[in-house]
C-alpha cells in the first residue's frame, strides 16, 4: 500500500511488511542496497583506524627504516613521530633531522616521482617536502610500503 511505501524511508534499514513479502518493491531493494554499502564503508573506516593506530604507536616509539641516498646507497636510519604527531624525525649516524609534517607536501609510492635522481623501485616510498626536496625510504614488501605511505599521507593531510 501507499502508506507502507511512505513509511519505508531510504535511510531506514526497516522493511515494511508488505515489501518484505513481495521482495520486489523498490523500497526493499533500496534498503538492501544501503545495508550492503554502509557496513563496507564502516569496515574500511575501521581498517584504516586500526592501521593508523599501529602506525602511530610504532612511529612514536621509533622504527628502523632504510633510507636511500640520491646515489642509490641504502642506509639504515631510525624514523619517529613526536607524541603530538606534528614532527617526523630521521636519525642517521647520531644526527637527527626533525621535519614538521606541515612541511611535507606528498607521500609517493613505488617509482614516483619519476623526475628525481634517486633510483626507485616498487618497494620505495618517497616523501616530498614543500621545498621540493625528496626523501626516499625502502621497505621489505609492498604492503609495508603501502601502510607507511597511506598512514603518513593521512597525517600530512591533517596538517594542511
Amino acid at each position: 500500500t501507499q502508506q507502507d511505501v511512505e513509511t519505508c524511508s531510504v535511510a531506514s534499514s526497516m522493511v515494511s511488511r508488505t515489501s518484505a513479502r513481495s521482495g520486489m518493491s523498490s523500497c526493499s531493494m533500496t534498503s538492501e542496497y544501503i545495508a550492503e554499502r554502509i557496513p563496507a564503508r564502516q569496515r574500511e573506516a575501521a581498517r584504516i583506524q586500526q592501521a593508523m593506530k599501529k602506525f602511530v604507536r610504532g612511529m612514536v616509539r621509533g622504527q628502523q627504516m632504510g633510507v636511500i641516498s640520491p646515489d642509490g646507497a641504502m642506509r639504515t636510519c631510525t624514523c619517529s613521530l613526536d607524541k603530538k604527531l606534528k614532527t617526523f624525525s630521521i636519525e642517521l649516524k647520531g644526527s637527527v633531522r626533525p621535519i614538521p609534517l606541515a612541511d611535507m607536501s606528498e607521500v609517493f609510492q613505488g617509482k614516483e616521482p619519476e623526475d628525481i635522481d634517486t633510483p626507485l623501485d616498487e618497494l620505495c616510498s618517497t616523501v616530498m617536502l614543500k621545498s621540493q626536496e625528496c626523501i626516499s625510504f625502502h621497505f621489505p614488501d609492498v604492503p609495508a610500503r603501502e601502510h607507511f605511505a597511506m598512514c603518513l599521507q593521512i597525517l600530512v593531510d591533517g596538517q594542511q
